[in-house]
């Protein structure tokens, strides 16, 4: 049984709009959403093999302070360009290219992609996953480019305002 833990990047920063999109920054409440989430999968106990990033800004600062939380490398995350705003295809595209030996992969990204995706797995889950937004499944079977073929199943939906 493999795990994939889809995660939306935390809040942005629009102050400055002359940056390009990729390029933009993540504001106060997602620099303290992106680690507080991080603390809630390690106390789920919930660790990963692998992080597979889109390589933009947000979700590098995303990422990162998630890896910082669970105890994970930032040395080891996986950059890829190809998750970029990229559709639910593209997200299937690149969990199929994922070693074998990965048992539990975290991918960060971005809207609206990650909720099209989300909800093609598990039915209906959201209409729009929140900011630093995580969902993760059970996978059954034994190596990712069998991915579409497996049974899937919710394990949790959580976000960073579901406790207040």
């Amino acid at each position: 049984m493999k795990r994939l833990l889809m995660v939306r990047h935390a809040k942005s920063d629009w102050g400055d709009l002359r940056l390009k999109d990729f390029d933009r920054p993540l504001n106060k409440r997602g620099k303290e959403n992106a680690p507080d989430m991080g603390n809630r999968l390690k106390n789920r106990h919930y660790y990963v093999d692998v992080i597979v990033s889109s390589s933009s800004k947000r979700t590098k600062q995303t990422s990162k302070r998630i890896a910082a939380a669970i105890g994970y490398d930032k040395k080891n995350i996986v950059w890829s360009d190809d998750l970029y705003h990229a559709n639910k295809d593209r997200i299937k595209e690149t969990i199929y290219t994922l070693d074998k030996e990965y048992e539990s992969v975290m991918i960060v990204c971005h809207n609206t992609g990650i909720t099209d995706f989300v909800n093609s797995l598990a039915g209906y889950v959201t209409d729009n996953l929140p900011t630093c937004g995580m969902v993760a499944f059970e996978v059954d079977c034994k190596k990712w480019k069998k991915f579409d073929e497996a049974d899937k199943k919710l394990v949790f939906f959580d976000y960073p305002r579901s406790r207040d």
